[in-house]
């Protein structure tokens, strides 16, 4: 469980102890404000959170008509972090794993208070090629769980396919990668196919593309032959490894948007945020 917003919330600091007979009977009789879903009370280190329903008619404040305890002090942890954001259920959710409680109160960013119970999150696999490391689709689906599906506990984890790695299988003295990128390494004998570096006729011989299909019909326009090839393609890397759905990663035949299929969504290869969320959206239902 987890509020829609902090707005729902009301934080009482009292001097009771928490139990479930005080807290009814304190709020027996009470009137709340028309937002207000929940109070977490708090009383030295002790916290619990409530549910309340409230009676008609519309009003800024209405009369409570039964209260229902979610948490008590034993199952229940507090944490003070001003760089976490409430709003996100990711965050809450990870945290409240972390700590070990049923639930977790936090005060967070500009000192905001809620609250995470638990709950199963969505399972979600990243798949990507560093590097540069660490994953730039990591770092994109992590923003967006924080300021953008902020309703959705998701737990994600990256699967990183090493370019460095599948580029030590070559039998070449030169290998050629499609594209620079921090972290491959330079020197006369790594090669960038966007920089379509002159090839001798010996060259071609001994060079391996670490690449797609697409980078292949582009190695072949330029110097129209086929390259001898190690697959980098997310696509196929996935499916031969077997990963499963919910799943997200890259793809260069993906040239804006995203595909969606079968729990499995492909974003452009420079992916923005909102490729990101829509993508995860179709597939975390």
């Amino acid at each position: 469980m987890f509020p829609a917003h902090c707005k729902e919330v009301s934080v009482k600091s009292v001097k009771f102890e928490l139990t479930e007979e005080n807290i009814k009977g304190y709020l027996r009789g009470k009137k709340a404000y028309i937002r207000t879903r929940y109070f977490i009370f708090n009383n030295g280190e002790d916290w619990a959170v409530a549910l309340i329903v409230r009676k008609g008619p519309v009003e800024v404040l209405q009369e409570i008509a039964s209260v229902h305890i979610l948490s008590l002090p034993q199952e229940t942890a507090f944490h003070d972090d001003p760089r976490l954001e409430v709003l996100s259920a990711s965050a809450m959710g990870a945290l409240r794993e972390r700590l070990g409680k049923k639930c977790v109160v936090v005060r967070g960013k500009a000192e905001h208070v809620s609250f995470f119970i638990d709950e199963p999150p969505y399972e979600l696999t990243i798949f990507d090629v560093v590097p540069p490391s660490p994953s730039k689709l990591e770092a994109l689906v992590r923003s967006v769980l924080e300021y953008d599906l902020q309703d959705r506990y998701v737990k994600p984890k990256t699967v990183e396919m090493d370019l460095n790695a599948l580029a030590s299988a070559a039998t070449t003295r030169l290998v050629m990668f499609p594209c620079r990128a921090s972290g491959l390494g330079s020197g006369e004998d790594r090669l960038y196919l966007d920089e379509t570096p002159e090839l001798s006729a010996e060259d071609l011989r001994e060079v391996t593309l670490v690449g797609c299909s697409l980078s292949a019909r582009i190695f072949k326009a330029i110097y129209g032959a086929e390259p001898r090839m190690i697959n980098m393609c997310p696509q196929e890397l996935a499916r031969d490894m077997g990963i499963k759905g919910p799943l997200l990663m890259k793809c260069c035949k993906v040239k804006e948007g995203f595909e969606a299929s079968n729990g499995v969504a492909v974003v452009p290869w420079g992916a923005r945020a909102p490729e990101v969320a829509s993508a995860l959206k179709a597939i975390l239902r």
